[in-house]
């Protein structure tokens, strides 16, 4: 009896140890309320295929059910209200849900319009992001902000977790003269923020119009910590766009996101894998890889797979690379910037040379603004050298290299500056 006790609080203990912790949403906490925010008001509510409870209930079936207030409208960002939406293709067309109107925040307006918010005294917004400063539904939010402080209306925001941790800062903050539904306030690229944390700092440094005349309120998470990377909240994973079908897609777009607008390499977007492979068909195989095996941080691997990704009428099959992350995401010092070393490597090869300085200038000005940084493309091509500080003294490093030192700089003073805004440990 004896040896059965102690067995069963020895497994008792292994397994509270390797079993993720239940992090608790903004809404699952709300519904724990009573919905006690929202009681006698009119809402309308911002969200998405990804607005579930940890039942996996959608907020829009249960706000419809409530009798405590009233759900009047619906607005969804790009993706739709399904998430089943191409990236980037915008819509205006009517939908409703449940006899309750959908109005789209990626089409002609991507502010609500005053005539869609007559009558809501409260506009509750509940969207799971990915952490990355150009996925456009931090956009959406800022933008939904500004419209409800200049018609007077109540903005609350049902907190989730950032899938990339509450701790990696990466990238430069966005430059004010590229700001864009692709970045829209001035954070680095991967921004260790929640959604909540992000709203109350856009707020406070008046980031849009009229912030200081917002009603704003963050009903918060419980169980999360910033340490905390998705797989270790015990949520389960709903693909808030296509390209992100998994967890590991998420952190797959932070490390390629960028170089993917770019069309001359791809990164498995509409393969099996989105953003967890990279391919070419400008560069020899063996070339692409020692380009990526080189490049990539500590932590995260590579092996050769080509792979195919389909087109309307035909499909493409590219030499490629399948990236493989560890079950651990803390031991992976960086995750922005390799993608760019890569293609700095690859700049050695003649045909991707041409190919990358053919380019037209609308690639060109799309990854200005995905990255925020003025005249980046020349860096490629440039042979001018940078001086950074190295181990024993300054060394000459690609003027890539020099973007990437600078930004660290950057990282630096956003974690410094976004201190005051943080709402959990």
């Amino acid at each position: 009896m004896l040896l059965k006790t102690i067995i069963f609080f020895l497994f008792s203990f292994l397994f509270s140890i390797i079993a993720p912790c239940q992090v608790r949403t903004g809404l699952d906490n709300l519904i724990a309320e009573k919905f006690a925010q929202l009681k006698g008001k009119r809402i309308g509510l911002i969200c998405n295929q990804t607005s579930r409870t940890l039942k996996g209930e959608f907020s829009p079936k249960l706000f419809v059910k409530q009798k405590s207030f009233k759900l009047v409208a619906l607005f969804s960002p790009e993706h739709g209200l399904s998430g089943e939406r191409k990236a980037g293709v915008p819509s205006d067309s009517s939908e409703t849900f449940e006899g309750i109107p959908v109005y789209s925040l990626y089409g002609g307006n991507r502010k609500p319009a005053r005539s869609k918010l007559r009558g809501i005294d409260a506009l509750v917004f509940d969207i799971q992001d990915i952490g990355v400063r150009p996925y456009t539904y931090l956009s959406t939010m800022i933008y939904a902000m500004e419209a409800a402080a200049e018609y007077q209306i109540e903005f609350i925001i049902l907190d989730r977790p950032n899938p990339l941790s509450g701790e990696r800062i990466e990238g430069n903050i966005l430059d004010s003269g590229l700001r864009s539904f692709l970045g829209v306030i001035p954070i680095p690229y991967l921004h260790g923020m929640t959604l909540g944390e992000l709203a109350e700092m856009a707020k406070d440094r008046k980031w849009f119009i009229d912030a200081e005349s917002l009603e704003l309120s963050v009903i918060k998470m419980t169980g999360w910590k910033r340490s905390m990377y998705w797989n270790e909240t015990g949520l389960k994973w709903k693909s808030p766009s296509p390209n992100i079908p998994t967890f590991e897609s998420a952190v797959g777009c932070a490390i390629f996101g960028a170089i993917g607008e770019l069309g001359i390499l791809s990164v498995g977007i509409g393969s099996d894998m989105p953003f967890l492979r990279i391919g070419s068909k400008l560069v020899q195989p063996q070339f692409l890889e020692q380009a990526v095996l080189s490049s990539l941080p500590k932590g995260i691997s590579a092996k050769r797979e080509d792979f195919t990704v389909p087109y309307e009428d035909s499909s493409k099959t590219f030499f490629g690379m399948k990236i493989i992350l560890p079950h651990n995401m803390e031991k992976v010092i960086t995750l922005y910037g390799p993608e760019f070393i890569i293609v700095k490597k690859l700049m050695a090869d003649s045909i991707f040379m041409n190919s990358f300085t053919s380019l037209k200038l609308g690639k060109q000005k799309i990854l200005e603004k995905v990255t925020g940084v003025h005249n980046f493309m020349q860096a490629f091509t440039s042979d001018v050298q940078a001086i950074i500080p190295g181990e024993n003294g300054n060394r000459n490093v690609s003027l890539v290299e020099g973007f990437l030192f600078k930004w660290q700089k950057d990282a630096a003073r956003f974690r410094g500056l976004r201190k005051k805004y943080l709402l959990y440990n």
